[in-house]
C-alpha cells in the first residue's frame, strides 16, 4: 500500500506536531501566550544551544510548523517513494543541523525549524525528477516517468526562493535556507549517481 512507502515520512510529520505540542505545553505551563513567546523570551545563550541542539525540530508557531510539514509532505513522500526511508531519516538531521550551524558559525544566534531541511529535499527532489525525465528522454520513449514533470515545477518554485536569497540574503533564516538548499542539491547528486548505480569518476567519464 502506498502508506507504506511512505512511512517515513509520515513519521517524521507525526514527530514534529507532537514535538510542536509539547512547546505549547511548556509555554502555556509558564505562562506564556505562545510558544514563539517562551522562545523569544530565553537569554541569547539559550537561544544558541537551542538552535544548535533542536533547532531543526522545533517551530515558532502553528503557521511556521504547517508552512514545513506542507513541504515535507509533498517533498518527503515523493522522495521516500522513489529511494526508501532509509534515506530521508539520513537526509533529515544531516541538513537540518549542518543548515542550521551554519549561521551560528557566522555569530547569529541561528534559527528554528525544518526549512532548512525543507529547502533541501526540493533540491534533492529537482534533482532526482530531471533526472527522470532525461532518463526518458534518452530512451526516446514516452510513458508515466512524464509525471515527474510535475515534481520538476514543484522543485523550481522552492529553487527560486534560493536563488533569490543570493540578492536579498539577510538574517539567520535565509543564510539557514540558502543552505539548506545547497546542500540539498549536493547530496541529491550523490543520492541520484547511487540511483543509477554511478560513481562521480564513472559519470565523468561517461561524458568524455
Amino acid at each position: 500500500m502506498l502508506r507504506n512507502e511512505v512511512v517515513g515520512t509520515i513519521t517524521l510529520i507525526a514527530f514534529l506536531v507532537a514535538i510542536f505540542q509539547a512547546e505549547v505545553l511548556i509555554a502555556t505551563a509558564f505562562k506564556y501566550t505562545s510558544s514563539q513567546a517562551l522562545l523569544n523570551s530565553v537569554p541569547r545563550d539559550a537561544k544558541i544551544i537551542i538552535a544548535a541542539t533542536i533547532g531543526p525540530f522545533i517551530h515558532q508557531g502553528p503557521r511556521h510548523l504547517t508552512d514545513n510539514l506542507g513541504v515535507l509532505l509533498v517533498a518527503g513522500a515523493y522522495l521516500e517513494y522513489q529511494y526508501n526511508r532509509r534515506f530521508l531519516y539520513l537526509f533529515y538531521p544531516l541538513v537540518g543541523y549542518l543548515a542550521a550551524w551554519v549561521p551560528l558559525l557566522m555569530g547569529s544566534v541561528g534559527s528554528v525549524g525544518a526549512s532548512g531541511v525543507t529547502f533541501g529535499l526540493t533540491s534533492w527532489l529537482l534533482v532526482h525528477s530531471i533526472s527522470r525525465l532525461l532518463e526518458m528522454g534518452y530512451e526516446g520513449t514516452l510513458d508515466l516517468r512524464i509525471l515527474h514533470l510535475t515534481a520538476v515545477f514543484f522543485g523550481l518554485v522552492k529553487a527560486r526562493e534560493a536563488v533569490a536569497l543570493l540578492g536579498m540574503m539577510d538574517g539567520a533564516d535565509d543564510v539557514t535556507h540558502f543552505f539548506g538548499a545547497f546542500l540539498g542539491l549536493f547530496l541529491g547528486l550523490r543520492f541520484v549517481l547511487d540511483y543509477y548505480g554511478l560513481s562521480i569518476g564513472g559519470w565523468i567519464q561517461r561524458l568524455e
